[in-house]
């Protein structure tokens, strides 16, 4: 068996992808390289700051209590209340709540959380004021008070500068007040929200699984969530790496006022999740360009190939009825000459059957005309007033109204032609015509009425028979059957919404039999030639008109009668017309 021979373009289709497969790689690889190293450099940097941060924000919460311990030391009032336990509770509680502003922006983590809930200053009388930042009752007041007071002699049992007590969601500090020759003149004693800490260091969320740590002066923890191996003599350098339960960490830590370290650990392995996204861009550009290079290898490829399929697939738009399809002009002749043999089929084939359906069309319009012929408009109209001026002279009043109302309805319903939108006022002189005629008709029978909010509203221009056949659809399909005093009601205003403009506004109710909206829509599909199908024809006319916001609305139950709302938009009629 004779082996299949490859060809020049299967081998250059070949030898192309091969190289830009290799040629892709080794830039690929070099580029994440690059990119890795660069992305990883730049992340530690921003770890290493939004880690320098937090600890700056915490220290700036912390430099708020030195102030005040300044102001207190440096205030005269203050100096004497400490040195000579003098001056008024009242001043001394003034000078206090002055000088340490527990409302103070430096003292808020936002509008509402402060770092430092209560305030107390004492001598060493062991008279004391303080200052709270939520008001309390007397009683709570008083049982802070001796709160304190306890937390002060427990300060004095402790070899410490600082001294530290947890309760519930508070932290407590006690430390003593010295004067500029460094002896002790007082003591102050403040409570702090640990949720406002908290919540400085929570800022560390977008780095899952941190760590952070307080420790005060005698190495005791008093905030924070450690790990449970981890252990501050770890550290060696204030910033660095240090592995703890098979993971390593970024730390920093700090000391700072009153005897507070902290410490702060983010993952390592968050480093590579925040240039991730980077490396996944890097290679999708390569990926999206070694696409585009092999698209366009297999699009010269299989150029050749494209005329035979365009070919096919305008065949199969002629096989569905599409003859104003054409083919384009090729290069090779013989597409060419296909493409030229094509269009002019498709060409003729149009011409011939626009030419029968053209014909169709005269002639339909020729039998109408013919039949329109047979009934003279002007000879029946000269017919109808003659009959109808020898009625009066006979004084029949009610038939004459009969014959001039019958009049009026033809001449509006069939001899108006050329005319899409006419007057409010013309059509429903027509609906008036057609009531009176039925009223006649059966007198005692049907009532009929119709209300204007304005008599303005009788220049606005409507589609022609929009409102006409509603009525007598009303007539016909609802009060006939019946059988009994019926009424119907036409009302004609206008509706003002506020996400929509002006409409105008006309109701067709009637009292009748109704009917099941839903078996009349089947109905109307299954049979086009439905009695009610003119209903459905006035909703298309309305809609092609003036677009789908516009048209009917149906309300029809067996026995309860049918309520037909036709929302219009409001075209002025120019006088004249």
């Amino acid at each position: 068996m004779k082996k299949k021979e490859k060809t020049l373009c299967t081998e250059l289709i070949w030898m192309v992808i091969g190289s830009n497969i290799m040629v892709t790689c080794v830039l690929g690889l070099i580029f994440t390289m690059i990119v890795f190293y660069e992305t990883s450099q730049r992340e530690k940097e921003n770890m290493d700051f939004y880690m320098q941060s937090i600890q700056e924000q915490f220290a700036g919460k912390l430099q708020f209590l030195e102030e005040g311990v300044a102001y207190l030391r440096d205030n005269e009032i203050m100096l004497d209340f400490f040195q000579n336990d003098k001056g008024k509770k009242e001043d001394i509680l003034y000078q206090l709540e002055q000088g340490v502003n527990l409302f103070s922006e430096r003292n808020m983590i936002s509008e509402t959380y402060p770092v430092v809930r209560d305030f107390y200053i004492f001598n060493k009388e062991m008279r004391f004021v303080g200052t709270h930042f939520y008001p309390e009752s007397m009683s709570a007041r008083n049982s802070m008070d001796q709160y304190f007071r306890d937390c002060l002699s427990n300060y004095g049992n402790q070899d410490q500068i600082f001294y530290y007590r947890q309760h519930g969601n508070y932290m407590d500090l006690c430390f003593a007040l010295y004067d500029y020759d460094m002896e002790v003149i007082g003591y102050c004693a403040v409570a702090i929200e640990k949720e406002s800490i908290d919540s400085i260091f929570r800022q560390l969320e977008k780095y899952k699984d941190y760590y952070w740590i307080l420790e005060d002066n005698a190495g005791k923890e008093v905030g924070g969530n450690t790990l449970m191996e981890f252990n501050t003599d770890m550290l060696t350098e204030r910033e660095g790496v240090v592995t703890c339960e098979g993971q390593k960490y970024f730390y920093q830590w700090k000391t700072g006022s009153f005897g507070l370290t902290s410490y702060i650990m983010i993952p390592k392995k968050m480093l590579y999740l925040s240039i991730k996204p980077m490396l996944l861009m890097c290679w999708g550009i390569f990926l999206v360009s070694f696409i585009v290079v092999m698209g366009a290898i297999l699009f010269f490829s299989v150029r050749t190939a494209r005329p035979l399929e365009n070919i096919a697939k305008r065949i199969q738009q002629v096989g569905t009825g599409d003859f104003e399809t054409s083919l384009e002009e090729y290069r090779i002749r013989e597409f060419r000459e296909i493409s030229d043999s094509f269009n002019e089929m498709t060409r003729k084939i149009d011409q011939l059957i626009k030419e029968v359906y053209e014909n169709q069309i005269l002639a339909r319009e020729a039998r109408i005309q013919y039949l329109q012929a047979q009934m003279d408009p002007h000879f029946m109209f000269n017919v109808l007033a003659m009959i109808s001026m020898r009625v009066k002279r006979n004084k029949d009043e009610e038939l004459y109204q009969m014959i001039t109302a019958f009049s009026g309805l033809i001449q509006g319903k069939i001899f108006r032609n050329g005319e899409i939108e006419i007057p409010l006022a013309d059509e429903m002189e027509i609906v008036g015509f057609y009531l009176y005629l039925q009223g006649q008709r059966f007198r005692d029978m049907v009532n009929y009425d119709i209300v204007w909010e304005s008599e303005d509203l009788k220049q606005y221009k409507i589609p022609k028979l929009s409102v006409e056949p509603l009525v007598e659809n009303a007539m016909i399909h609802g009060l006939e059957p019946k059988g009994d005093k019926g009424s119907i009601r036409v009302e004609i205003r206008t509706i003002r919404e506020e996400d929509k403009e002006s409409r105008l506004w006309i109701l067709v109710e009637d009292d009748g039999v109704g009917f099941d909206i839903e078996k009349l829509n089947f109905q109307v599909k299954e049979d086009e030639k439905h009695p009610r199908v003119g209903i459905m024809n006035i909703q298309r006319l309305v809609q092609n008109l003036y677009g789908k916001s516009f048209g009917m609305s149906i309300k029809s139950k067996p026995g309860k009668g049918t309520h037909i709302e036709l929302e219009l938009p409001l075209i002025r009629a120019i006088k004249g017309e």
